[in-house]
């Protein structure tokens, strides 16, 4: 089951969607490209909130780096 997760950042929210499929955690994010981890043990949206945070901030430095 699909589940969403959300992170704001500089007044912007961002949102994706994540599944867990056995130890497998998928993140869909926002430009349609996806992720994903093997959880051993970690907490799935924990897992899934870092995915999504390393998008939007990567996203930003790029913007702002013009690369």
């Amino acid at each position: 089951m699909d589940e969403e997760i959300s992170f704001e950042h500089e007044g912007a929210k961002y949102t994706g969607t994540c599944s867990v499929h056995g130890d497998e955690l998928i993140v869909y994010l926002p430009d349609g490209s996806q992720r994903a981890t093997t959880l051993r043990g970690l907490d799935p949206e924990m897992a899934a909130l870092t995915h999504l945070r390393g998008f939007v901030l990567h996203s930003k430095n790029v913007d702002r780096t013009g690369n």
